[in-house]
């Protein structure tokens, strides 16, 4: 069986240009790249949501709040803040 390898890569659009960030990564190290590197770069990170979340909008959602405080590792703790409407 052939084995698929993966590169990640970032494009900065407004320069056309792009920047290798990893290689030679398989499926599942692939998936644990793009969420430490989106931390990283771009401030963003993904957190494993055991059961679905009663509130409608994420802003409102006490659940989600305690998930990121608990789940996310930053420190210090960050506070939070609504999204702009």
């Amino acid at each position: 069986m052939k084995r698929t390898l993966k590169l990640v890569a970032l494009y900065d659009a407004t320069r056309n240009e792009y920047t290798l960030l990893r290689h030679n990564l398989t499926l599942d190290e692939v998936d644990e790249a793009v969420r430490e590197l989106s931390a990283r770069l771009f401030g963003l990170f993904v957190l494993d949501q055991h059961t679905k979340h009663s509130a409608a909008v994420p802003d409102d959602c006490r659940a989600c709040r305690r998930d990121v405080e608990k789940k996310a590792h930053v420190h210090p703790k960050p506070s939070f803040k609504r999204r702009q409407q």
